[in-house]
């Protein structure tokens, strides 16, 4: 049969014409793709990456999971109860290498569906939101875009992506569930533009590799939640830098996340531009940096200990967040009897600017404080292949700057259905 009528080319034909014309928003692959997984024989239990990706034919692949959660306020913060939140995501990959067309090219594509039952930030009133998978209500298609691998040192990206499938990625921190563990809340506070969950956006991006230097650049649209207009509204800017160490024979040098070796080193550097920021009512232009650095370490009894920091600026009087700190740690294999669970530990620690956050919260500037900080503990419990069981608490000190100490609690289960 022709390649241009195997079914499998076909239906992404097929799926691309439909996407032009009904998708709200789209984005790229993850870096928990098959051979890409930034910790590996882990689940991923965040919405921004899908699980691994399982062959069916002709170079296609398929993915699904669902992460259920409920949260509670044990203490302080705005106000005690509880809220629930549903995210649920399935997608596929097109590799044309093994659908037999050009090597190189893969096509990723997946739908996304968020549903939470009450607005976090009103209980435990944080800045930097207690869970990672806590958005506004929607369906919405989340990946659309395409890979091509040029050389063994070059590649390039472009399509509706995820700024975070790509840049500020702290593989030993992305069980933790607090937000900033995720992405620096330097870019995600500071710019609600930001082409991130749950607003992918239009981006093109070019990376290169080595056994021990990456590199990538990249440009996203300003405003993902309006996705017809591209570029007009304003644009975001980045670049990535990393060093590593100790590449290990099973790494994979194309990660998307430039997550390899046992040491790794990334800096980065990141303009934001609005037209018309009064208008859209999101940031002016402003800019930042940010640093990663990541060891990991074979311990007795096949245990695995992997210790992270993170930090970020964007000093500009206009950023409620100017400074950012994050370090924790993660232990794999924590008991002889559960080789695929996995406890961690974090603190998070956000500098606030007294007078954006007093305006957002309707406070007087001399109330607020210097600094929210937040202490995290969590355990990844492997119930069967497919269902994780994650328990988690969190302490976190001046809520917003102004709020009482609040203590979270949240319990968290992770389905994978292929």
């Amino acid at each position: 049969m022709p390649l241009l009528f195997r079914p499998t080319t076909v239906l992404l034909f097929f799926c691309a014409s439909v996407l032009g014309s009904v998708s709200d928003t789209w984005a790229a692959d993850g870096p928990a793709s098959s051979g890409n997984g930034p910790i590996l024989n882990i689940s991923g239990i965040s919405p921004k990456y899908l699980p691994t990706y399982n062959y069916i034919a002709d170079g296609l692949s398929w993915a699904g999971h669902l992460d259920s959660e409920v949260f509670t306020n044990l203490s302080g913060g705005i106000k005690q109860g509880n809220e629930g939140n549903i995210v649920g995501q399935i997608g596929a990959e097109y590799d044309t290498g093994k659908a037999g067309l050009w090597k190189g090219g893969k096509f990723t594509l997946s739908l996304i569906g968020i549903y939470n039952s009450a607005i976090q930030q009103n209980y435990s009133g944080d800045i930097q939101t207690a869970s990672n998978i806590w958005a506004p209500d929607a369906v919405r298609f989340y990946d659309a875009a395409f890979r091509q691998h040029w050389t063994d040192w070059l590649n390039t990206r472009v399509g509706y992506m995820d700024v975070n499938y790509y840049f500020d990625v702290t593989a030993n921190a992305l069980q933790l569930m607090n937000s900033s563990f995720g992405m620096a809340p330097t870019m995600t506070v500071n710019v609600p533009g930001i082409a991130t969950y749950p607003y992918p956006g239009l981006g093109l991006l070019v990376g290169t590799h080595s056994e021990h230097l990456s590199s990538k650049i990249a440009l996203f649209q300003g405003n993902p939640q309006h996705q017809v207009s591209a570029f007009e509204r304003g644009y975001m800017a980045l670049w990535e830098g990393g060093l590593h160490w100790g590449k290990a024979a099973e790494d994979d040098l194309e990660d998307s996340s430039d997550n390899y070796g046992q040491y790794i080193l990334k800096a980065g550097a990141w303009h934001y531009h609005l037209s018309d920021p009064d208008r859209y009512g999101l940031s002016p232009t402003t800019s930042g940096v940010y640093a990663v650095a990541e060891g990991n370490w074979s311990l007795p009894g096949e245990r695995r200990l992997g210790a992270f920091f993170q930090m970020g600026a964007a000093p500009q009087d206009i950023n409620p967040v100017p400074w950012y700190l994050g370090l924790g740690l993660r232990l794999g294999h924590p008991f002889a009897s559960r080789p695929d669970d996995s406890l961690s530990i974090g603190m998070a620690r956000t500098w606030l600017r007294p007078n954006p956050v007093a305006e957002s919260i309707g406070r007087e500037a001399t109330a607020i404080r210097n600094a929210e900080t937040a202490y995290e503990l969590t355990y990844v419990a492997q119930l069967t292949g497919h269902l994780n069981l994650q328990p988690d608490l969190q302490y976190i000190q001046h809520p917003n700057g102004y709020f009482p100490d609040a203590t979270v609690g949240m319990l968290r289960l992770h389905v994978e259905f292929f």
